[in-house]
């Protein structure tokens, strides 16, 4: 590769002075326009590149927006992190993006280093670690200093812009269109009690079911699920499931299937999964769509209104989930 000669290199050889080539280079009103030519054209030829850190100090700014996500294996938060960068590609804005794999460490690690003068702002959804320790003084610490924007896992006590999903809401309504159809045995599956979204469901289900049952709960890992679903299953103790997440609905459906109950329709399921996954599932899968795409198009629009306007009051937005109903319903 070519080295890249420096700004002072330029004007030396060009014998001008450096604000010169630095206005002709942004196109400036104050330079000759055969001036501009000649050092646009000799900026290219020597692979002049300027130098982002010098021109991050002088201005105050870096363009540059930070994505700090726990995973990009969850489909919604990799849907949302799609929204994100297409609003983002449409501005001046780079994205600068850090995966925490769900580590309080990591995350921690990531705020500091992106605050520290290489982002503007940071869209933020908070690992489980983080969520389990609730220890969040590493987000207070910058929530003054810089724009900063919550979504799907929020943090109640921080005051700044969050986009939500209406999560209480949609498996209320959910349980809801199980009784409708006559289910009066509906048993929750989870493998994402820990997390914020996580407790809403689940009382969404508790609020909805109280009138059938005492609430039927299975959490843990997805051998767990199996284990205890498949008990129940066996001494004809549900004819619905409500699972919370994707782990938890592909373990329920995995049983479903084993036990030949979802084909026959002795037992419904609606679980949480991308469309691709829950679409090609035989039978197909009844699901809670959150609109990822548009969440995170939500967050990076009221995050670059922020960054706009700095003084602006926190805002809270909700995007509400649509029940798609598939075979397993």
């Amino acid at each position: 590769m070519k080295k890249s000669i420096t700004i002072k290199e330029l004007s030396k050889m060009l014998d001008v002075s450096i604000s010169t080539v630095s206005k002709a280079l942004n196109d400036s009103y104050e330079i000759s326009q055969p001036t501009k030519e000649r050092i646009q054209e000799a900026a290219k030829l020597y692979n002049y590149r300027p130098n982002r850190v010098a021109v991050n100090l002088k201005s105050g700014k870096t363009n540059t927006i930070g994505v700090i996500l726990p995973s990009i294996k969850n489909f919604f938060l990799a849907r949302a992190l799609r929204g994100i960068e297409n609003v983002i590609a449409k501005t001046q804005y780079n994205i600068i993006i850090s995966i925490t794999n769900e580590s309080y460490e990591k995350e921690v690690q990531s705020v500091q280093t992106l605050a520290n003068g290489f982002v503007d702002g940071i869209i933020i959804a908070v690992s489980e670690e983080t969520q389990m320790k609730q220890d969040f003084s590493h987000l207070m610490e910058f929530q003054e200093d810089m724009p900063m924007l919550m979504f799907d896992r929020v943090v109640d006590s921080i005051d700044c812009d969050k986009v939500i999903v209406d999560d209480y809401k949609a498996v209320f309504n959910a349980v809801n269109d199980l009784k409708s159809t006559g289910r009066k045995h509906i048993v929750l599956t989870s493998t994402i009690s820990n997390l914020s979204v996580g407790e809403m469901r689940a009382n969404g289900y508790v609020d909805a079911i109280k009138d059938k049952h005492e609430p039927i709960i299975i959490e843990g890992s997805e051998e767990n699920i199996e284990n205890q679903l498949e008990t129940y299953i066996d001494t004809d103790k549900v004819d619905a499931i409500i699972a919370l997440d994707e782990e938890a609905s592909l373990a329920s459906f995995r049983i479903g299937k084993k036990k030949q109950v979802l084909n026959n329709g002795k037992v419904s399921l609606i679980g949480y999964a991308g469309t691709k996954i829950s679409e090609h599932l035989t039978p197909s899968l009844t699901t809670i769509n959150q609109h990822g795409k548009r969440v995170g198009n939500t967050a990076a629009k009221l995050l670059l209104e922020k960054l706009k306007k700095p003084l602006k009051n926190p805002e809270k937005v909700i995007v509400n989930s649509t029940l798609c109903k598939r075979s397993t319903t």
